[in-house]
């Protein structure tokens, strides 16, 4: 969801008659909370039998003009189900993925060998005359003044460089060991005593994050909701991450990054067009990705991030 903003709002934007609604799931609806060039959000949980009727019907009832397939690597039959069952007269999707006949505006795909996500879904921009480069694809997410409020009031008073630090990750091959992290957060404070480092994690990995928190002469800080997440990020200076969301978050707001990838994983979703550095492991999982490498790119983009913070002061 996050990596498709760039390309809804360039659509939403493309013609002045033209109304965006879009269909998410209960865990990624709340990144559209804040967006304004989004009229309605309808939240489906494709886990639930008894959600598809009724959400068939609602799609029905609205009579969409065209609906648009953002599931340009590997085709979703829940989707092309929703697509059909919406009646919309103009079907879009990218062509040669197998269903080619599903749809009444076919796009070619961005078929560059090293494509990133964000550049396989601006293909869709231009059945609508919109051609994006590279910062307008770029994802966008917005924060509301509270939100922005609530999260600088969670950083420290002082005026040292904000850097987050999230441990968690969706799968356990991403998992990461605690000391590697802690190792870490003890390597930016030699670097920058002033520095304030939280640590946050999913819920179901709090005690943990505590513990690194506390290993790392950090903070934890609980992140009850998304929302929570995207505005500690927006207010950072530098984010550390496995491959996660809070990457992408970070490539939306720019904020210089680092983040660990698993073998193959680098290309599809690398940090996109920020100050960062995408770590590829060759191993099956994070687990010994060995910390010496991680901190030479921590050091390489806190170098470059920091000069910029000091030509801007």
């Amino acid at each position: 969801m996050i990596l498709s903003t760039g390309v809804m709002r360039a659509i939403a934007r493309s013609h002045p008659t033209i109304t965006l609604d879009v269909l998410a799931s209960p865990a990624n609806a709340g990144i559209l909370a804040s967006a304004d060039y989004v009229h309605d959000v309808i939240v489906f949980d494709k886990r639930r039998l008894a959600a598809y009727v009724p959400t068939a019907r609602r799609l029905r009832r609205a009579k969409y003009d065209a609906v648009i397939d953002c599931m340009v690597t590997a085709p979703s039959v829940t989707t092309l189900l929703l697509i059909a069952a919406s009646g919309a007269r103009h079907r879009v999707g990218i062509a040669g993925r197998g269903n080619d006949s599903a749809f009444t505006v076919l796009v070619p795909p961005d078929d560059r060998p090293r494509a990133h996500m964000v550049d396989l879904l601006g293909a869709l921009a231009p059945a609508f005359g919109a051609t994006l480069d590279e910062p307008q694809r770029r994802p966008v997410l917005d924060i509301t003044a509270q939100e922005r409020d609530r999260a600088e009031s969670t950083w420290s008073t002082r005026t040292g460089p904000r850097v987050l630090i999230n441990i968690s990750a969706g799968t356990s091959a991403r998992f990461w060991p605690s000391d590697r992290y802690a190792a870490v957060m003890r390597h930016i404070r030699e670097r920058d005593a002033s520095a304030q480092l939280l640590v946050i994690s999913a819920p179901w990995e709090a005690e943990r994050g505590r513990e690194v928190a506390v290993a790392g002469d950090a903070t934890y800080v609980p992140t009850a909701t998304l929302r929570d997440m995207i505005a500690l990020v927006a207010t950072s200076d530098f984010v550390f991450t496995p491959d996660t969301s809070v990457g992408h978050v970070a490539s939306a707001f720019r904020r210089p990054a680092v983040a660990m990838y698993l073998r193959g994983k680098r290309d599809l979703w690398r940090l996109y067009d920020t100050p960062s550095e995408s770590i590829e492991h060759s191993g099956e999982t994070l687990a010994d990705l060995p910390v010496e490498r991680v901190l030479g790119a921590v050091d390489r983009v806190w170098n470059a991030a920091m000069a910029a913070v000091d030509q801007r002061v």
